[in-house]
């Protein structure tokens, strides 16, 4: 009787063993081509969009550890596993927030133990990169500087929300430089000047750091005409520092005493072309639009959701900031000018609990606005400055949209073109009394605090958003490669070639074509998606550039 039981469970384990085995060469039929077809694919792509410098810091991550077979194996198991990309979405987020919160709340968190920490300069855990990681949402930029890309990170079916060339755009004294650079190049085509209008997006500025914009700057600063004018107007000019100094850290408003202090820097100009501090000088609007005697800036959340082809879109909540002091041309303190909101919270930690709420800042959730710009347009249409009850959509939204295309436009040829890339950013806008609007500067990886509960509702939702994006054209681009790859391997089948005899030009065409971002397949955003759509290349004409830009401008 025990002999029979034995037998019986063996012959159960054998019939296991004989259905696993055929259920798996089923799974992963033709497993060897494909991985040949993947292995390829990793390689050229990478090799002819996004190729790392020489001098890449390869395999020095600070949180994860590398590993450098990696995309091989992630993109096979995503091969024979769709519903990984196509139903759902693993990511991660390092750094704690709202963003992280959101990403949890909603999809697979890939490492939910990874978060930021230094104690005694020494990192405590290192992790290794899941198989099923889609969408890395990172905060730092590590996947693309501290990994091989195509072979540790950055594989055919990921998508990564960072830019290796975003600093042409958020850095200051780039963002100055970009914007000089594109309109010689529009004047030198000889486009009109209504054209130039339209394509200067940020006020009158002077790169300090270039010797012809610095003598301009100080022979004007030094002019009784500037005294008459900041006698008669205010200040005229505000400094900011480049590189990466945001939350309203580096800019100075140049009052008397700020004025003196930069021209004994400057000599009065005879140390121009000797200073490298990419130091820049722009033009104070002084006529801004006021809320409550209060100055208002608004910030724009936007991503480039690809660079191959450009895609931009836009977020229709817009955050609206005040100043936390009353604005007053000449007041001599900086809260009066600088609407930021990292200088609001930390000025009401100084103040604490002393904090003396007078008549004109009576109500301290009024320092973080958050009513959107629909009000703006009811509260411009009251005091009879509007009469277009679709203002937002006529005039301020398509402004703001064409003011982006040509920021964009003017680094494009800077920018690194890949499917796999893409990045978020906040342009920060000022509306002044007679309602011109400019681009103030442009921030990567922007802030998206928790400062009140409809704040966080709206960032929580705008993640969840990009990800529907990132979701999409992943989505779109996995089924043409699935399609491409079945392709070659029913090619290299019948015809009994390897795949370097098999891969055709005209095959290579379509590689090339199938890595273009696009949404098809069937594809689309959801319904509810609050992102509009500011620039595709894959559009023809003006129609790329929602009719924004006239075709005498290009």
């Amino acid at each position: 009787m025990f002999g029979k039981v034995i037998v019986l469970i063996m012959s159960i384990l054998s019939h296991l063993l004989i259905y696993n085995f055929i259920r798996i060469s089923l799974v992963y039929k033709n497993k060897q081509e494909v991985e040949q077809i993947l292995t390829y694919l990793n390689k050229y792509l990478t090799t002819t969009y996004y190729a790392p410098p020489a001098n890449h810091s390869a395999y020095n991550s600070i949180l994860v550890k590398p590993e450098y077979d990696y995309c091989k194996r992630s993109d096979i198991y995503k091969f024979y596993h769709p519903d990984v990309i196509m139903t759902d979405t693993y990511t991660f987020r390092e750094a704690r927030g709202v963003i992280r919160d959101a990403l949890r709340s909603s999809y697979y968190d890939c490492i939910p133990k990874m978060y930021f920490k230094i104690q005694n300069t020494q990192i405590l855990s290192k992790y290794v990169l899941p198989e099923q990681l889609t969408l890395p949402f990172t905060y730092y930029d590590q996947l693309i500087h501290k990994f091989k890309v195509g072979q540790a990170s950055l594989c055919l079916f990921q998508k990564y929300n960072h830019l290796p060339s975003r600093h042409v755009l958020s850095h200051k004294d780039n963002l100055m430089n970009n914007q000089y650079k594109y309109i010689d190049s529009l004047r030198e085509k000889g486009v009109d000047q209504e054209c130039i209008n339209n394509a200067t997006f940020i006020p009158k500025t002077y790169r300090l750091f270039q010797k012809q914009d610095c003598k301009e700057f100080f022979d004007y600063l030094n002019s009784s005409e500037y005294q008459d004018k900041i006698a008669e107007e205010g200040p005229q000019f505000i400094t900011k520092v480049g590189l990466e100094v945001h939350r309203g850290r580096g800019i100075k408003v140049l009052f008397p005493a700020e004025t003196k202090k930069l021209q004994e820097t400057y000599r009065y100009g005879k140390r121009c072309g000797l200073d490298h501090s990419l130091l820049v000088a722009q033009q104070y609007i002084g006529n801004p639009m006021l809320y409550n005697k209060h100055k208002i800036e608004f910030r724009i959340y936007w991503v480039l959701a690809s660079t191959n082809p450009i895609i931009a879109y836009a977020y229709d909540n817009t955050l609206i900031r005040r100043c936390i002091a009353p604005f007053d041309k000449f007041s001599l303190n900086k809260e009066a000018h600088v609407c930021n909101t990292a200088i609001v919270k930390s000025t009401l930690k100084q103040r604490g609990s002393d904090l003396d709420m007078d008549d004109e800042n009576a109500d301290e959730s009024e320092l973080f606005i958050d009513w959107k710009l629909d009000y703006l347009q009811e509260l411009l249409l009251k005091q009879g400055k509007i009469k277009d009850k679709k203002w937002l959509q006529n005039y301020l939204y398509p402004t703001v949209d064409r003011m982006i295309i040509h920021s964009i436009k003017s680094v494009e040829g800077q920018i690194t073109k890949d499917s796999r890339l893409a990045e978020f950013f906040a342009a920060d806008f000022i509306l002044t009394d007679d309602l011109k609007i400019h681009i103030m500067e442009i921030n990567y990886n922007p802030q998206t605090l928790k400062t009140t509960p409809a704040r966080e509702k709206q960032h929580t939702k705008m993640t969840q958003d990009m990800i529907d994006i990132q979701n999409a054209y992943l989505r779109s681009k996995y089924l043409r490669f699935k399609k491409i790859i079945l392709k070659i391997v029913a090619k290299m089948k019948k015809e009994k070639r390897p795949l370097d005899q098999t891969l055709t030009p005209k095959i290579i065409e379509e590689i090339n074509e199938a890595y273009k971002d696009k949404l098809d397949q069937g594809i689309k955003l959801q319904d509810d998606n609050l992102f509009r759509l500011v620039m595709d290349e894959n559009l023809p004409g003006t129609k790329q550039y929602k009719n924004l830009i006239q075709t005498k401008c290009l």
